[in-house]
């Protein structure tokens, strides 16, 4: 892997100088034949206070154990990689300290570093390393997105990875006219909701249908944490999480074992070879329905949401003559400790399209509650989400919710509010549903802080309504993006029955005020009597510990104790809560949760410790700390939503792992006097961060879109490359001399492209890619890999269309056209020359459109400085865009004249760093400015069959997804997106480092009869053609084709 050592020499530069160690770790201990199973012993030594670091000092730990702290390499792991490695490649296994650091990392605040990571590809691997991980006696634990908050998916043994994987664990397929589903447990929630409605689409179905579970991190989560948890959401109750829609799964046993539940056979199978694990199963099933009282206690549990422990509902609902059944049941919520689901068969439900919402605020939170509590008894109302006086608070700063709800601010100190949604099939459905609840509320004679019919009504504005449900999803950010640096953001999850809600809020409430909680929030689903506590934590010493710890113990007996309620309500056990599932269940139902861990895994190989955990301070141990770094992403929550945007995630780090690792070089670099181990690992991080973090870092900002706290890691990468180069004199003076002499530079580039191309011709491209790649090897990738679909040069620029004949009526039509300095050097591929350049097009549709078009001046000298922003070179970047402003703002007359610009990326540059107000409402995207300004000046015609479209990360960023595929609509009969959040070329990186955009594109997945594909940056076209059957080309040629002039013009 190429590596360039200058940013880590950089990095290193100011540092004190340490002895480098002869030796970087120590070597193991003696080997021990067997684990310990995790029920038999807890580990002795005293929690780790103030957070986990690395390298682990040494605590005394000589012997292998199987618990959190105790699994230390005496050998096992060397041999599990050994006889592994027949099944997975070396290649898939990870061990070294940086990656083992980054992919360990996951949403919760616990952190444990993996022996081995290693990135699964299929069913078949999982079920060939169970009976090996079995053998070796070396837990594993199964990893989707990392989305997790209790702490259920880190582990110091073995990771088995399913994310980022490319397309392995994405199979599925729709049923029964979209009411069922099956999915491999890579897919991406939100990701399966979009599938469903684009089958609705094609299908023509009347119903349209989704998921049930709908948790906050939708579009993040994976569909094997959404089993693995039962997760539930702010919609979905009880009825719709996984347990009551789940139909169907595969599990592999730890032994290797497949069963198919929906398989006759493999059921048939299952019973005969698994005979002792049935008949357990069946045993604990008759105990328990032989109890009335634990039947009835489980059955009153499950009522409500609950997620602590195993699902126990699974042993009283069904009979004992369908033990498959119960077994499919148990999977479900026991995060990876009985098995590995492998697919899941979901029944979908109605996602009705008849919607209306209301943000109703009271005088005190117990009247919110004894509200929820009526609309539960009397209503069908479908979502009721609490806001204490904290979430409120946080409201005040949101300018919009303000705008719709300004009552808010006058909500007292015991005040709160109810986001009350109803759905219907039809209009006259919902308008039913709005009278129920209004009724309900009204006749139990609420106190309202304000008239509600004139002060709250419900809004069927999707504008509006869709306000209300982004502050509640954004609450949790709100508290995340105000906290202290060096903090987390912890939430707690708990739930009872909705009739207690209000005292439960009040007592939670006043429990943070004791312990000196300023910040924290009760919010959540009450309808469900789900409450999600909020606040933030810091583990940076041992007085920090023991309040979170007195808190904790606090919490738990006042929902677990007081109300009967449950201690995580959908989040998951994880290691959380396992020392208090006791507490919660009582001694007789704990005890059997230990007869099923033992029947499905007795060695204890399958997540050992999570659930189930025989240390009462499991929860306050190896707590991850949150070092401070860089203000940029200090206040990153490591959540892991920015993952499924990142074009990196598959082959090196994701934004999350770039900032937990950038963290760990932080406090590295903090220590005043770092010990030899310090230093060793502190020179690895800094050398693997060269590559894994810097150089294939886009540094698109897609992250920033997922973010909930709106972090873009790119902005810290390009700090690091500017940091870098302050330090390289020829660098800066080389983008300097580039920057002056922009004009003649890039006037030769276009001959030089069409020499290459000319060679092309003449050697073929098998010469040219070879004689390319050596050069980037031999120049540390500062030369780009000539692929087939590089461009040709860039034919001059047309003149600026000038009407003969001014049009008559209306709004002058002049416009300000800038076509890029990309598009200025870089014409069509080679073969397709005859189209012309971009500039060619975009001028013949301003020309039918009778727009007279003015070129800024000193056109050729112009560019909006994103080629040198994106290496690093800001202040020359923002010289380029200050005089490309100057010129802008002369040519559009201060502003009055709309400005189309060519290429999205180069528009968004532009905008970013703008400091005249006048020209940001003149700057146009081109699919902006022809939407706005053209389609009703021009004879539209559908010329194309089916066609593929690409919104640019940029584009995406500036929010004209739906106008780009409008106005491809309106060319082609049907429209087809990438699917791709960003493909990875960031200008020419992609070109330096193709392994880049050969990762992101790995997605890419166009249907057969795509004919063409359109984008609006000509580098993204580059590397969509390169990794598809699709030519991509500029969507300006797509629609001067469809065109034609209007005969009023």
């Amino acid at each position: 892997m190429r590596r360039s050592r200058s940013i880590a020499l950089a990095l290193r530069a100011a540092l004190p100088l340490v002895q480098r160690p002869a030796v970087a770790r120590r070597t193991a201990v003696a080997a021990r034949n067997a684990a310990v199973p995790a029920a038999a012993a807890a580990t002795s030594s005293p929690a780790p206070h103030g957070g986990t670091v690395y390298p682990v000092p040494d605590r005394g730990v000589t012997v292998y154990s199987n618990v959190d702290g105790g699994r230390i390499d005496d050998g096992r792991y060397t041999a599990f990689q050994k006889d592994a490695s027949s099944i997975v490649p070396m290649e898939r296994m990870y061990t070294d300290p940086v990656k083992t650091f980054a992919y360990g990392t996951d949403a919760s605040f616990y952190r444990l570093l993996p022996q081995v990571v290693v990135k699964i590809h299929g069913e078949d691997e999982v079920k060939r390393i169970l009976p090996i991980a079995a053998k070796h006696q070396t837990p594993v634990t199964f990893r989707a997105a990392g989305t997790s908050l209790s702490g259920q998916a880190v582990t110091d043994s073995i990771l088995l990875k399913l994310s980022h994987t490319g397309k392995n664990f994405r199979n599925y397929e729709i049923k029964n006219e979209g009411k069922e589903i099956t999915l491999e447990p890579g897919l991406i929630l939100g990701e399966v909701n979009r599938l469903l409605a684009k089958y609705k689409q094609k299908h023509g179905i009347k119903e349209q249908y989704k998921m049930g579970p709908d948790p906050s991190s939708i579009d993040s989560c994976m569909i094997g944490g959404v089993v693995a948890n039962n997760s539930s959401g702010m919609c979905c109750g009880v009825a719709q999480n996984t347990y009551h829609t789940l139909k169907d799964m595969r599990i592999v046993f730890v032994d290797g074992t497949v069963l198919d539940t929906s398989d006759k056979a493999s059921r048939e199978a299952f019973l005969k070879s698994h005979k002792s694990l049935v008949d357990g199963v069946v045993a604990l099933a008759s105990r328990v329905q032989d109890d009335e009282d634990l039947s009835a206690l489980i059955t009153k549990k499950h009522k409500i949401k609950c997620t602590t422990g195993y699902s126990m509902n699974a042993l009283v609902d069904h009979p004992t003559s369908d033990p498959i059944e119960i077994i499919k049941r148990l999977m479900i919520g026991s995060e990876g400790t009985l098995g590995f689901v492998s697919q899941a068969t979901y029944n979908t439900v109605i996602d009705h399209p008849h919607k209306a919402s209301a943000f109703i605020v009271f005088k005190d939170v117990k009247e919110a509650c004894r509200a929820a509590a009526v609309l539960r008894r009397e209503t069908k109302v479908d979502a009721v989400e609490l806001f204490d006086r904290a979430s409120l608070t946080q409201c005040e700063g949101h300018e919009q919710i303000i705008g719709l709800v300004p009552t808010i601010a006058d909500a007292p100190r015991t005040g709160a509010a109810l986001l009350i949604e109803c759905r219907g099939a039809t209009d006259e459905e919902l308008n039913a549903g709005i009278k129920a609840v209004t009724d309900a509320i009204d006749g139990a004679g609420m106190e309202y802080l304000n008239d509600r019919e004139s002060t709250y009504p419900f809004m069927k504005d999707e504008a509006v309504y869709k306000v209300y449900w982004d502050v509640r999803k954004g609450l949790i950010p709100l508290v995340g993006s105000s906290r202290q640096a060096g903090t987390s953001v912890l939430i707690e999850d708990v739930a009872c029955e909705v009739d207690k809600l209000g005292d439960m809020t009040q007592d939670l409430i006043d429990m943070f005020e004791r312990f000196g909680y300023d910040d924290a929030s009760c919010m959540g689903h009450a309808l469900e009597g789900n409450l999600h506590l909020v606040f933030s934590q810091g583990f940076r010493n041992d007085e920090e510990v023991k309040k979170y710890s007195a808190m904790m113990q606090e919490m738990c007996e006042i929902v677990a104790i007081k109300y009967s309620g449950s201690l995580k309500a959908e989040h998951g056990t994880g290691r959380n809560v396992a020392p208090f599932v006791e507490m919660e269940w009582g001694k007789k139902a704990y005890d059997i949760m230990w007869e099923l861990k033992e029947l499905f895994d007795p060695e204890y190989v399958l997540n050992p410790g999570v659930i189930l955990n025989r240390d009462p301070d499991t929860h306050q141990k190896f707590l991850k700390p949150k070092p401070v770094a860089d203000p940029i992403v200090d206040m990153c929550m490591e959540c892991g939503f920015c993952e499924s945007n990142c074009p990196s995630r598959d082959l090196s780090l994701t934004p999350r792992q770039r900032i937990t690792v950038y963290r760990e070089i932080s406090r590295l670099q903090d220590i005043p006097s770092r010990t030899q181990a310090e230093q060793s690992r502190l020179d690895e991080f800094l050398d693997t961060f060269t590559y894994e973090g810097n150089s294939t870092c886009a540094a698109d900002g897609m992250c920033q879109v997922k973010c909930p706290v709106g972090i873009n890691t790119g902005e810290l990468i390009k700090s690091i490359r500017e940091r870098e180069l302050k330090n390289q004199g020829t660098a800066n003076s080389g983008a300097n001399f580039l920057a002056k002499n922009f004009g003649a530079v890039s006037a030769v580039v276009p001959s030089f492209l069409n020499m290459v191309s000319t060679f092309h011709g003449i050697l073929g491209g098998g010469v040219l890619k070879s004689v390319s790649g050596a050069l980037n090897s031999a120049t540390g990738s500062m030369v780009p890999v000539w692929n087939p679909h590089m461009p040709t040069g860039a034919p001059k620029l047309p003149e600026p269309y000038k009407p003969a004949v001014a049009t008559q009526a209306g709004l002058p039509r002049k416009v300000v056209y800038l076509p890029s300095c990309v598009t200025r050097m870089m014409g069509p591929v080679k073969g397709e020359e005859s189209i012309g350049g971009v500039p060619d097009a975009m001028m013949s549709i301003l020309k039918k459109a009778n727009y007279e078009v003015v070129y800024p001046e000193g056109l050729g000298s112009q560019c909006c400085g994103m080629i040198f922003n994106s290496r690093g070179f800001k202040s020359t970047a923002s010289s380029m865009g200050s005089d490309l402003e100057e010129a802008l703002m002369v040519a559009s007359e201060g502003g009055k004249l709309p400005i189309v610009v060519d290429t999205s990326p180069c528009l968004a540059q532009i905008k970013e760093q703008l400091s005249n107000p006048a020209l940001r409402f003149a700057l146009y995207e081109p699919t902006e400015f022809i939407s706005n300004h053209l389609v009703d000046k021009l004879e539209w015609k559908q010329v194309k069959d089916h066609v593929a479209i690409h919104v640019p990360c940029s584009s995406k960023k500036l929010g004209v997804e739906n106008t780009f595929a409008k106005i491809a609509g309106m060319c082609a009969k049907e429209v087809t997106p990438s699917g791709i959040p960003c493909c990875g070329m960031a200008g020419d990186r992609g070109m330096r480092f193709p392994e880049l955009t050969g990762s992101s594109l790995s997605y890419l997945d166009l249907p057969q009869g795509c004919s063409d594909g359109y984008s609006t940056s000509r580098t993204c076209e580059m590397s969509l053609s390169n990794h598809s059957d699709v030519a991509f080309r500029g969507l300006v040629y797509l629609v001067d084709e469809a065109t034609s002039a209007k005969a009023t013009n």
